[in-house]
């Protein structure tokens, strides 16, 4: 029990401690080097504010609610958003991976969609939807279909031939060829496509607050900060925009990748 215990020790420190320490020193050093300059008023307190006058504006808004406000509006928004662009964005890839006839059809659309830049969609959508959440949430649907489909049908056609014709030869055709066969070795890819359309869309999402004007979320502070010059929300606003979709991806959806990784038996660090 003893030597288990100072094995897990010895592991942390040389391994687990290690990789903790390089990545906390670079984030104390831009710290330590963002209060040298703003103390010294290098640049004016106004367009660079001390940590502590950033932290308390964070502070500020979890007290009065406005952060907890706008982070709902945004989760609200982008949880729509990627849950309804995934499945039609899945289902078109899965078929477009799997049907010669729809792959050229389709392809070229899809590149057409890729090569244009969501939010120069925004001023299509507010003469559409107005300035309401639809306006936000139809630019996100579209920008993650279009990464989604491109990363599902990249995915089933990256399936190894060996592992098609092995199943053909044990009489394995159709459906129970793309669900045993297709999909299972498809599936990392996919899933590794989702956390693409997540960072996209989340980019996308708080552009568009700010763009749109449409009431609540991250980008919309961000936005309506500038106007009263508070930069220390902005730079508040900048931060908790960061850690949110790191945490998202970290938490959710590399836990979801490694777990698809593991099931399936595939071969890949995750990085």
């Amino acid at each position: 029990m003893k030597q288990s215990t100072s094995s897990k020790v010895t592991w942390l420190l040389s391994t687990g401690g290690k990789q903790l320490l390089w990545t906390l020193i670079p984030i104390v050093a831009v710290g330590a080097i963002w209060q040298i300059v703003a103390t010294a008023k290098i640049i004016p307190a106004a367009f660079f504010p001390p940590l502590e006058k950033i932290f308390g504006a964070i502070f500020e808004m979890g007290a009065n609610g406005t952060l907890w406000t706008d982070v709902g509006m945004s989760m609200y928004r982008l949880a729509i958003s990627v849950v309804v662009g995934i499945i039609i964005g899945t289902s078109v890839g899965l078929v477009m991976g799997t049907s010669r006839i729809v792959e050229r059809s389709l392809l070229p659309i899809m590149n057409f969609g890729l090569a244009v830049p969501g939010i120069a969609l925004v001023p299509l959508a507010i003469l559409i939807f107005g300035l309401s959440d639809l306006t936000l949430i139809a630019i996100l649907i579209i920008e993650v279909i279009w990464v989604t489909m491109l990363n599902t049908w990249t995915a089933v056609k990256s399936v190894e031939q060996r592992y098609i014709d092995a199943a053909r030869t044990m009489g394995t055709k159709g459906v129970e060829m793309f669900v045993k066969v297709l999909l299972p070795g498809a599936l990392v890819g996919i899933i590794g496509g989702y956390r693409l359309a997540f960072s996209r869309g989340w980019r996308i999402l708080v552009a568009g607050e700010m763009l749109t004007g449409v009431a609540g979320g991250l980008g919309y502070r961000i936005f309506e900060a500038r106007e009263y010059f508070r930069s220390d929300i902005v730079y508040g606003g900048i931060l908790i925009i960061g850690l949110f979709g790191l945490l998202l991806d970290r938490v959710i959806l590399r836990s979801l990748e490694a777990a698809t990784v593991e099931r399936w038996g595939a071969v890949r660090k995750l990085k």
